[in-house]
């Protein structure tokens, strides 16, 4: 790497240093976007969060015909208001997950377990304070479930990563296991 960096100018440790502050930024970034969305009010968030209900029962209703009623629209979208927001949480944290393991592989810190549960540990505390922050905002209440739901949020998107990190390296190394294979028996 080092060769590598003196022929071409420094322009690789340059690289390395922009993705270290993009990948940083991204994170300080997401995590603002969760406390902005933490920081709404009761009625605020509930509102936000009927609105897109409703258009997800009245996109179903169009597509699929069912042509349903005002009410049942209403009464629909009121039934699925709390798994939607649970979802959101649980996204809300997959995100954050993706972008401070990205964060951790633009500091080169080493594969292997700790970088995942460096990654859930700080999406678990993250959770936590921002359910304490909640604590503080007209209409809301922190919850030990949601911590829970966004610390799996986070676990699931480390699984994604975890597998498909697998599956390219493991490709990888039966690609290079072969190619070595067929070489020794070239030789012979």
């Amino acid at each position: 790497m080092k060769d590598r960096t003196i022929r071409d100018g420094g322009k690789t440790k340059g690289r390395r240093i922009i993705w270290k502050i993009l990948s940083v930024t991204a994170v300080i970034l997401w995590a603002i976007v969760i406390f902005r969305f933490s920081a709404q009010q009761g009625t605020e968030s509930s509102g936000i969060s009927g609105r897109i209900c409703y258009g997800i029962v009245s996109a179903y209703s169009d597509l699929f015909h069912r042509n349903l009623s005002e009410s049942q629209i209403i009464a629909a979208a009121e039934k699925i208001q709390f798994p939607v927001r649970k979802g959101a949480h649980m996204s809300e944290y997959a995100m954050l997950a993706l972008l401070l393991f990205h964060a951790l592989c633009a500091f080169d810190m080493p594969d292997g377990k700790i970088k995942y549960l460096f990654t859930l540990l700080i999406v678990a505390v993250y959770a936590a304070s921002d359910e304490i922050h909640q604590l503080f905002i007209p209409g809301r209440a922190g919850s030990g479930r949601d911590v829970l739901i966004d610390t799996a949020g986070g676990a699931i998107m480390l699984l994604i990563i975890f597998g498909i990190r697998y599956t390219l390296f493991h490709r990888k190394n039966v690609k290079e296991s072969k190619s070595r294979k067929e070489k020794r028996v070239a030789q012979n």
